[in-house]
């Protein structure tokens, strides 16, 4: 995709509308461009404010899992970068082919980290958009979770590191047909990426689903409404944190939280301070039988535990505690695995996806470790899952023959403590698969498919 000449570039950007002023910060301002639509826009809606202009600092992430197209994207951003006259600076991820969200958002974000800090920039600008709110939206309720997890993405969100991220798009109350509208009557180009159409991934299905009767069912204005809504969650959140410092309920310097405090107190506060306490340790949408236990002692001033997304939790002496201990064993009892749903108290994860052949020739080559996640054929009955037992038996994908669940995981070096730990994935009795295990040969695929079965875990590191 060619790009118009620089003069002719600059001068587009000067028609797009403009966008509310930066809030205030000292040093250059990142603007993260994929080389999509949405931040093209925000890039050249961003330059066309000459008091900010010369502060701007492209950062362009290549997460290797297009091929040649993601080099393409990766080239475009640097030629729009060049036009403008602003800086770029350019990561790509080690690794290629797919790999999970998670892996992929922390390997984008340990990129900006660094560049955040070799420029000295506190200011980092996203591309997200009004309708980039109502899947979040719709994704988070139906997942269950509180109030910071609705608010999200927020127009101005402080981090610990002392950074900010700034979405002015949400701010000006853009959605994706006024930023291609504006791009279009502007001429300026854009990259696509074809993946943002397949339903693979769950926010993908989401988008299809309210372009085909988003509006017919809600109205017109009806993503300004969900921004709205999920303002005034993130307003609600901020009052009742605001409320747990003024208690003394402050994470302290090893990561514990006092909740003595807390003895007594409305519930809603209670699940803030369980919910930030988790988020602060890197435990995501922690479910309600997880945290129920928690919430109770805390409440009464007693002592409890709970495993919440395979990480062991302790409420003990008014402290809440992530505890650096051996999680207890899941046991023989087997739980049902339903389809698109994050099971709270393993982290498995299984989901119905579209094999492509470029995921394909990724899974060929290996590049999708099967500790966290893996691809089979899908079986014809319900999943369900379980803890280790005593003779537990499968062959694994390529192995001879069938061997014993303890001698491979030994083989595979998995610590002692974590083997009980593990979830067993079970079609039927016969086992699918185990984290840091390959997949069964029995449900192996053999190529491209329609209609595979993905699993992910999201359990503590196995090394």
């Amino acid at each position: 995709m060619s790009l118009p000449t620089p003069d002719a570039l600059r001068a587009a950007a000067e028609r797009l509308p403009r966008l509310p002023s930066a809030p205030s910060s000292e040093g250059p301002v990142a603007v993260a461009v994929s080389g999509g639509a949405d931040s093209v826009y925000l890039l050249c809606a961003l330059w066309a404010d000459e008091a900010l202009r010369p502060r701007l600092r492209v950062l362009h992430f290549d997460h290797r899992v297009r091929g040649e197209a993601s080099a393409e994207d990766a080239r475009f951003v640097m030629a729009l970068s060049e036009a403008l006259g602003v800086p770029c600076a350019a990561g790509a991820r080690e690794g290629q082919g797919v790999a999970a969200e998670a892996e992929l958002r922390a390997a984008r974000d340990g990129f900006f980290a660094t560049q955040r800090a070799r420029l000295g920039c506190f200011l980092l600008c996203t591309a997200h958009h009004l309708d980039d709110v109502v899947e979040n939206v719709l994704l988070r309720l139906a997942r269950g979770a509180g109030l910071a997890g609705l608010a999200a993405p927020r127009v101005l969100q402080p981090f610990r590191d002392g950074h900010r991220r700034w979405r002015p798009l949400i701010q000006a109350g853009l959605d994706k047909p006024a930023v291609l509208a504006g791009l279009r009557a502007a001429g300026i180009p854009w990259r696509e990426d074809a993946t943002n159409a397949l339903p693979v991934a769950a926010r993908n299905r989401v988008r299809a689903w309210l372009a085909a009767g988003g509006v017919e069912a809600l109205g017109e204005s009806y993503a300004a409404g969900f921004a709205r809504s999920a303002r005034i969650a993130g307003e609600a959140q901020a009052a009742l944190a605001e409320w747990a410092t003024e208690l003394g309920c402050v994470v302290d310097a090893v990561g514990r939280l006092p909740v003595g405090p807390l003895k007594g107190k409305p519930s809603a506060l209670i699940q803030e301070c369980l919910r930030g306490f988790l988020h602060l340790h890197g435990v995501g949408e922690p479910g309600p039988d997880a945290l129920r236990p928690l919430a109770e002692a805390i409440r009464v001033g007693g002592d409890a535990r709970s495993v919440v997304r395979a990480r062991l939790v302790r409420v003990q002496a008014g402290r809440l505690i992530l505890a650096d201990e051996p999680l207890p064993p899941l046991g023989p009892r087997e739980r049902p695995l339903p389809l698109g749903v994050s099971d709270q108290e393993c982290g498995l994860r299984a989901e119905v996806v579209d094999v492509d052949e470029a995921t394909w020739k990724a899974l060929s080559r290996g590049d999708v470790s099967p500790a966290r996640e893996t691809y089979l054929r899908a079986p014809a009955g319900p999943l369900s899952w379980r803890g280790r037992k005593e003779g537990d038996r499968y062959q694994p994908l390529g192995a001879p023959g069938p061997g014993k669940l303890s001698d491979l995981l030994i083989n595979r070096k998995i610590p002692a403590e974590t083997r009980e730990a593990l979830p067993v994935v079970l079609a039927g009795a016969a086992i699918l698969w185990v984290p840091g295990l390959p997949p069964a040969e029995s449900a192996r695929l053999t190529g491209p498919a329609k209609g595979a079965l993905r699993l992910t875990w999201d359990g503590p590191c196995l090394g």
